[in-house]
């Protein structure tokens, strides 16, 4: 089983299958390739999901990275519009791909995990050699770009094969670059920086076009909850202008029945002096 097979395993996988391809190596007396075996290191999960993703669907995984000269078109070429319809294109493609990744797991897949997902294609987007390493589908870890300078690699990738014996410029070693290579290796770097650069200000234009179109939504809202609460203010009035309005009318109604009362009260008082009086008249005349 080669670098390849192994890192397409899941991780739970990885070590006894590296482990049984390192012993056969040995017993064939391969020893240089049983050791390169058994260094070979475990894949996180987010590094796993991104092989699998490289090895099943290319296709969606090339339409991504495909945006990366495309920003980098855009932005030396000023058009914001371009800019901010790539950006967009940019996040949902990255948001798909990731979904995507996580889909062909078939377990569930943790949020931190998953983030891990993007931040590597968004450094696959910015880097070309992160998207290089990206397609080989044998990472090790999660890559992450922090925005300028180039993605660190260093123990990211697995090695296809066994590393040659060390010395001279013999097969499977790299020759030296002449001094007109060098140049054309500095020239390569530096689209690569100005792609990186396009690339990021591409993210940061689509990123500011995004807040200020929340903050847009957010101002009309909060313009319509002002509206509704002044609608509020106003109904509450006219309920306390209805509210006082009967108060003072129960009042004169209350301070009116009192007056009558009072009135029959002294009624009541007179009736009863004069019915007195008519007894005592009565009894006087029945004595008489």
């Amino acid at each position: 089983m080669d670098p390849d097979q192994l890192y397409a395993l899941p991780p739970e996988e990885f070590t006894a299958a590296r482990d049984a391809a390192a012993k056969q190596a040995k017993a064939e007396n391969d020893a240089p390739r049983s050791k390169e075996l058994k260094a070979l290191r475990r894949p996180s999960v987010a590094a796993w999901l991104v092989n699998r993703l490289a090895r099943e669907q290319p296709a969606l995984l090339e339409q991504l990275l495909a945006l990366g000269p495309a920003l980098a078109e855009a932005q030396s070429s000023g058009h914001a519009d371009q800019l901010r319809t790539l950006g967009r294109q940019r996040r949902d493609l990255v948001e798909a791909v990731a979904g995507a990744a996580v889909s062909v797991a078939d377990r569930s897949v943790a949020g931190p995990v998953r983030d891990e997902v993007v931040t590597t294609l968004e450094a696959a987007l910015a880097d070309p050699s992160s998207a290089a390493a990206v397609r080989t589908g044998r990472l090790v870890r999660a890559l992450t770009y922090a925005g300028f300078g180039e993605v660190d690699l260093s123990g990211a990738v697995a090695p296809a094969a066994p590393t040659p014996s060390a010395g001279g410029d013999g097969p499977g070693r790299a020759p030296r670059p002449a001094e007109a290579d060098k140049a054309a290796v500095r020239r390569r770097e530096a689209l690569s920086a100005a792609e990186r650069a396009a690339h990021d200000a591409a993210g940061k234009l689509d990123d500011a076009a995004h807040r200020a179109a929340q903050a847009r939504r957010l101002a009309v809202q909060a313009v319509q909850a002002l509206e509704a609460a002044r609608r509020d203010v106003a109904e509450a009035e006219r309920a306390l202008a209805g509210s006082r309005r009967a108060r003072d009318a129960a009042a004169t109604a209350s301070e009116a029945k009192e007056a009558a009362a009072e009135k029959a009260d002294e009624a009541v008082r007179t009736a009863q002096d004069a019915a007195e009086r008519a007894r005592k008249e009565l009894d006087a005349l029945r004595r008489g």
